[in-house]
């Protein structure tokens, strides 16, 4: 058997041990990760049908049911809370410019 065959067969065994000890975890992000998607997704479900004054009988019930499922989540790692439909602002959005002169007019003394 040639060295490449032998450091071949032994990356091979390398991600097999990798795979098996990766079983069972997810990879899609720490705690909670993506699986708090399809409880926050329910909850904006039940919040849009309230608001539109077609809530479900078990409206608290289904809440309830989703906010707990969320905080289990949260007791094992992070959760994604970021807005996904609405993109970030850009840099230094958030300052407002002042306007052209306005630095220099509030150094100059005042007029007599």
């Amino acid at each position: 058997m040639g060295f490449l065959d032998k450091a071949k067969a032994a990356a091979d065994q390398a991600m097999a041990k990798v795979d098996q000890g990766l079983s069972g975890v997810s990879t899609t992000g720490t705690g909670g990760g993506r699986g708090a998607d399809p409880y926050l997704r329910d909850l904006g479900v039940l919040a849009y049908l309230e608001a539109t004054g077609r809530p479900p009988a078990d409206i608290d019930a289904q809440r309830a049911r989703c906010n707990d499922a969320i905080y289990q989540l949260e007791s094992q790692g992070p959760v994604n809370l970021a807005l996904s439909s609405q993109a970030p602002p850009p840099p230094g959005a958030g300052a407002v410019p002042p306007p052209p002169g306005a630095a220099a007019a509030a150094a100059a003394p005042p007029p007599p």
